[in-house]
């Protein structure tokens, strides 16, 4: 048997320099029957001292909980008390509890105690056995436990907050020989910087506390008891009432008078007194954009990207505003969020799509990774220089920023590609963009004369957010709104026609390949560098399109005469070793996602807040059931499908 009386756990994480003045009163009271561990949880400095009576257990951060189970297993004493280590104690601590633990060989004691001076203040003094703790104060540092009585009772590791109240509940002190400490032994700081409990309240940590509020628990509503026991199981649950008339409710609940209150979720009876904490965000990446359109080539970027790495990473798309058709398809593979100020995102990378996008202060990021799409075009375009890294999509985009990328970590990654096994037929198709800068608006309807002047019959479907004029369109073109499903009609093309001034990468133009359509091409730079031969798989045609063969390019089609093979693989394994090797959680369910999405016809045109433009009559929207249950009410739309 052990002749460690007293075992002291303190929970350790980034808690300098309070642990120091904690350990410096600890010291002289320290004695030979008393065992002092300190569970250094992941601190991002690792945690020494000189002190030897001080044993440190370092281990990858996993909450208090964690750290006080970590205490727990390594334990030795006939006691065990537990200290966090931002708090104080008296100078008689130890001495204070091994007499009492000698005259009245307890099962579990309590201490008096108060805060220190500065922030909320409380006093907690104790003056007869009999004496219980506020509600509120359900802890593990006002109390002293004989370690048998413990037994193989351990803190849930699924809550952040709450988790004392859970484990006291589990230990039992019930029929429990009880002693107490009316001199106050237990100092509590309510000043930490950063504290759990702080953070908490600001909706800066992942964890939930569920309030039920009822005028009056009435002794027939029992099927509170099993509701209870499966939110305590990963919530804190605070019952607010003025009558509880079912004991067993406080197995699983804090059970209060009715105050004000701050909460992630309120049950039972609506009131005023709750204020609602938003649950922040903890995922693996963060692509973030302020802006995505209904087309272009960051669309499909983000797209593409999460079609090919959401099985490594758990992956979320963050807009301020996004064409809906593009939150659909991406709804399908991983989470997508509007952004707001009032959610805290946390995440290991965050991916910026536009140089000329600012990280949100809201998103908590362990490395920025800046995206360059394009080249530059405008003076003005500057690369971010407050990034870990700058990933650039092709050499010749590096090269028009190159003053910019001087200094810093830069990779050169292709963009990625999502192919599928398309079937087709043979038609012209564009897919650009005509009203942002020049993508060959003038050089469409100057080839399409070229056809026309040879008597060449031709179907030019022009897809684009800007429409050809009259004086611009030529018989045989047709203006197409923007759709995600542009492969489609590629693929049963003869060819992609892209007539741009530049293009930093041209997804276009890849794409169009990989599924084994030609193209018509204008001579940009990047060309040789994604694997494009005139002649093999496409024609080039002059800038200013004069002297273009177009009997060859009718006569000599090139569909079906060449393979492109496009290297996603090796893509993946330089995003791999940029990102890291970690493991997703999966926690992020599409099917759920999408069975919460119902269609909505407009029956009243208005401005959508969250589309960022006017909805229109006559449109169908997909959209949360809960937004449709708003737009229907207020006298906008009507249900298509789904409520």
């Amino acid at each position: 048997m052990s002749d460690i009386k007293l075992s002291i756990i303190i929970p350790c994480y980034n808690a300098e320099p309070y642990i120091n003045e904690l350990l410096d009163a600890l010291r002289p009271q320290v004695t030979t029957d008393v065992q002092v561990l300190v569970i250094d949880d992941g601190s991002e400095k690792p945690f020494k001292t000189n002190y030897k009576w001080v044993k440190v257990i370092r281990q990858t951060n996993g909450g208090a909980s964690a750290a006080r189970n970590t205490g727990l297993d390594n334990a030795i004493g006939e006691y065990v008390a537990f200290i966090d280590a931002d708090d104080m104690v008296a100078n008689n601590y130890i001495s204070t509890i091994l007499n009492k633990i000698q005259k009245e060989h307890f099962d579990y004691c309590y201490l008096s105690w108060r805060t220190l001076p500065g922030g909320w203040q409380q006093t907690v003094k104790l003056n007869s056995v009999q004496d219980k703790f506020p509600p509120f104060n359900l802890c593990v540092w006002n109390r002293i436990y004989r370690r048998d009585m413990i037994g193989d009772v351990r803190f849930n590791l699924k809550k952040l907050i709450a988790e004392d109240a859970e484990f006291i509940r589990d230990v039992k002190e019930e029929g429990k020989k009880k002693a107490y400490i009316d001199e106050f032994m237990y100092f509590y700081r309510s000043t930490t910087p950063g504290s759990l409990t702080k953070r908490f309240s600001e909706g800066k940590i992942e964890t939930q506390r569920v309030v039920y509020y009822y005028p009056v628990v009435t002794s027939n509503m029992t099927n509170l008891i099993e509701e209870f026991k499966e939110t305590d199981k990963y919530a804190e649950v605070i019952l607010m009432t003025n009558d509880n008339q079912i004991p067993e409710l406080e197995k699983y609940a804090m059970v209060l008078k009715p105050v004000q209150i701050k909460g992630t979720e309120l049950r039972g009876v609506a009131t005023t007194l709750f204020t609602k904490i938003n649950i922040p965000i903890n995922t693996q990446i963060v692509i973030y954009t302020a802006r995505t359109y209904a087309i272009g080539g960051i669309e499909t970027w983000i797209y593409n990207f999460c079609v090919q790495m959401h099985e490594y990473y758990d992956i979320l798309v963050l807009y301020e505003s996004m064409d809906q058709k593009q939150i659909e398809r991406l709804k399908r593979i991983v989470q997508v969020e509007r952004l707001t100020s009032l959610v805290h995102i946390n995440c290991d990378t965050l991916i910026v799509n536009r140089i000329t996008d600012k990280a949100p202060l809201n998103i908590h990021y362990k490395q920025k990774i800046q995206m360059v799409h394009a080249c530059r075009m405008v003076d003005t375009w500057k690369v971010p220089s407050d990034n870990d890294c700058a990933v650039v999509i092709s050499e010749t985009a590096k090269k028009s920023f190159e003053a910019d990328l001087k200094g810093g970590r830069t990779e050169v990654i292709h963009n990625m590609t999502a192919p599928s096994d398309i079937e087709g037929a043979l038609v012209l198709v564009s897919a650009t963009r005509l009203d942002t800068f020049e993508k060959g608006k003038a050089r469409i309807t100057k080839l399409a004369k070229l056809f026309q002047a040879k008597k060449i019959p031709f179907l030019w479907m022009c897809f684009s957010n800007s429409k050809l004029n009259a004086n611009e369109l030529v018989e045989g073109i047709v203006n197409l709104s923007p759709r995600l499903d542009i492969l489609e009609f590629v693929k049963q093309a003869d060819y992609l026609v892209q007539l741009s001034d530049a293009e930093g990468f041209c997804y276009s133009i890849v794409e169009a390949l990989e599924i084994g359509t030609p193209v018509i091409t204008t001579p940009v730079d990047v060309l040789s560098e994604i694997g494009f031969k005139d002649g093999v798989n496409g024609y080039i045609v002059p800038f200013d399109v004069e002297n273009v063969d177009v009997d060859k390019i009718y006569h000599q089609r090139l569909k079906g005469k060449f393979t492109y093979k496009y290297d996603n693989d090796s893509l993946i394994k330089q995003w791999k070793g940029l990102l890291g090797d970690t493991t997703p959680t999966h926690r992020y369910d599409p099917n759920k996602e999408m069975k919460d999405m119902v269609e909505v016809g407009i029956i009243k045109s208005y401005k959508d807040c969250e589309l960022n433009r006017i909805v229109n009559e006559g449109e169908h929207i997909f959209m949360r059931s809960s937004r449709a249950k708003d737009i229907v009410n207020a006298g906008y739309g009507i249900y298509v499908y789904g409520k």
